[in-house]
């Protein structure tokens, strides 16, 4: 049943020339593999429109964040060629978008920023591509940083926001980009 599975024809299945013979062989694997580099090739569709975007706020430091962690997530499935196991490459894509969500997050001011509900991609993509243990841990992990981010603005009062040209702009982009990716998951989810 397995190995009809793997050589039935799948969607998603343009992306196995990327993957070692390791990977090819274990069909969960496989699965976590081609999702991650789905949303690794959907970070490389993205990063451009987004670093217009920010350019158009008037926000380039933000844009250049987002190509230096868009890099890294794009890179990532490649690594998994290079000899990376696919808990490292996952690991490593998953910190790229956490760190670039935790720099949005204090730039775009804090508690309240609208990158801030991005964090929900973290523990989505660990259980997409890892399983239940790393979604749990990166759920953690977001919750303490949402709650840090929250306590600091508590204690020492708001983050101070870089000014963008159109806040409400940037809200609309964020949400709608949200739920486009979070609906790219559950289809994710849905094909297992």
């Amino acid at each position: 049943m397995i190995a009809s599975t793997l050589q039935a024809p799948h969607t998603l299945a343009v992306f196995d020339r990327f993957f070692p013979s390791s990977i090819l062989a274990d069909h969960a694997q496989l699965r976590a593999a081609r999702h991650l580099t789905l949303l690794a090739t959907i970070t490389g569709l993205c990063v451009p429109l987004l670093m217009l975007m920010y350019h158009f706020l008037g926000f380039d430091a933000a844009g250049m964040m987002v190509l230096t962690a868009g890099i890294a997530m794009m890179v990532a499935p490649f690594a998994m060629n290079a000899g990376l196991g696919l808990p490292v490459v996952r690991e490593v894509f998953i910190g790229a978008l956490y760190l670039l969500k935790v720099w949005m997050a204090v730039q775009l001011g804090g508690i309240s920023a609208p990158t801030v509900p991005w964090f929900l991609l973290c523990p989505l993509v660990a259980v997409l591509v890892g399983g239940v243990r790393p979604g749990l841990v990166w759920g953690a992990v977001v919750t303490l940083t949402v709650a840090l981010l929250f306590a600091i603005e508590h204690a020492s009062g708001p983050f101070v926001a870089h000014p963008v040209s159109s806040p409400l702009v940037l809200q609309l982009v964020s949400h709608i980009g949200l739920f486009a990716l979070a609906t790219i998951i559950a289809w994710c989810f849905k094909s297992r």
